[in-house]
């Protein structure tokens, strides 16, 4: 998704904060029981003009798979009744007329009834000002991503058979896109289920393991409006004879590929993408039920930027020594997906502005599903597709995996 509109940076970070201690907060100073009031405020820039009564307001239970969604009133106020406990908040619009969409949130807060806990375990006021994010379609989009794996015609795990799609969405009118030097990554933690995110409420992100570029001079690699190419991310090979998917990877236009690489395999014809290792480890563990995946361009291209490792690499918050971490901003990301298995206990990777929430996925892990883009509409043949920078409206789940490969 590109941002075109409103750019403003989520100022509610400081309200992100570790699960664990958060709650022993919430034990010692609040009873368990009664209703906590939380008052929301959505924001927008000077000049910016949305029906505010079209938002969304949803506010999901962190710890069980329950929410509550409202719409707030002309003036973007909202007012709930809560349970204590620990909530991510969304704010999201779409208005199909024009593709314009409105996103905001605060991934992490824990409410009691006496307001809401601080990182220094204070109570303050319990209101959320929610800042929009406008934005329209992006020009490179993931239309499908393929990640959960399936099983072996013995019955075993499988997960070699994974890939993204990655498709040009600028429409009937719109024009041909270059692949050549972006970047493909999954981002730290490398799973939903961790409990916590030290990167919260930042604009720079760690990239997992390894970034992974197409090749190209520039514009070896054209792709057309309606177009779309498939990166095998493990095999990009025949996987017929393998696995239940069946799908015929040798035919994906690139492949995730170095021979340095254990497990990594790629067919005659098949592109491969050039790896760079980010020193987090020497293979690429793509998650079968929660990867956070993207699409990005670095500002001043990617030489630049990964001769620049004083600027872009650095340790975890609040630590001085162990692993120093990759880094992008998040202003380079083309397209971002957050995907999960729930709601709950589900830890959000991606900025609010690039994903506001998360494709969810309920099928079974090895179940060979996979998440797909909704289509918006075609004409003259060409497909668009939704894209709001919010994947719970944007992506179809537990789909079978049905990638644009090339012809035999």
């Amino acid at each position: 998704m590109k941002r075109a509109l409103l750019h403003i940076v989520l100022l509610a970070a400081a309200l992100v904060c570790a699960a664990g201690c958060l709650q022993s907060t919430l034990s010692d100073k609040t009873e368990a029981h009664g209703a906590a009031a939380l008052s929301v405020q959505l924001l927008l820039e000077a000049g910016g003009e949305i029906d505010l009564t079209a938002v969304r307001v949803t506010v999901q239970n962190k710890e069980m798979p329950f929410s509550y969604t409202v719409h707030p009133d002309a003036e973007g106020r909202a007012a709930l009744e809560l349970q204590p406990g620990r909530y991510g908040i969304t704010a999201s619009a779409y208005f199909p007329d024009t593709h314009i969409s409105a996103n905001g949130g605060v991934a992490d807060f824990l409410l009691a009834r006496e307001g809401i806990v601080d990182e220094a375990g204070h109570f303050i006021p319990a209101q959320l000002d929610i800042p929009l994010n406008i934005t329209v379609p992006g020009e490179l989009v993931f239309r499908e991503i393929y990640y959960h794996g399936c099983s072996t015609l013995e019955g075993a795990a499988y997960t070699k058979d994974r890939y993204l799609e990655i498709y040009n969405n600028t429409g009937a009118k719109g024009k041909t896109m270059y692949l050549d030097s972006l970047c493909i990554a999954t981002l730290y933690p490398a799973n939903s289920t961790t409990g916590s995110n030290a990167w919260a409420g930042r604009d720079t992100i760690p990239v997992f393991q390894i970034i992974w570029v197409f090749p190209g001079d520039g514009q070896t690699y054209p792709l057309a409006p309606g177009e779309s190419v498939v990166v095998a991310t493990h095999a990009a090979v025949d996987h017929r004879g393998r696995c239940t998917s069946g799908l015929q990877l040798e035919r994906a236009h690139f492949g995730c590929y170095d021979a340095t690489l254990p497990g990594h395999e790629i067919a005659a014809g098949v592109t491969p993408m050039t790896m760079y290792m980010t020193g987090q480890g020497t293979a690429w563990a793509l998650s079968i039920h929660s990867p956070s995946v993207v699409l990005f361009k670095p500002e001043g291209g990617f030489r630049h930027y990964m001769d620049n490792a004083a600027l872009w690499e650095r340790y975890a918050p609040g630590e001085t020594s162990g692993t120093r971490y990759r880094h992008i901003a998040a202003a380079w990301i083309l397209d971002g997906v957050d995907c999960s298995d729930s709601p709950a206990q589900s830890v959000k990777r991606l900025p609010v502005k690039v994903d506001a929430s998360s494709a969810i996925m309920t099928s079974a892990h090895y179940s060979g599903k996979c998440i797909t883009r909704r289509l918006e509409s075609v004409e003259n043949g060409i497909a668009f597709y939704r894209d709001t920078n919010n994947s719970a409206e944007d992506f179809l789940t537990d789909q079978i995996p049905a990638p644009r490969l090339k012809e035999e």
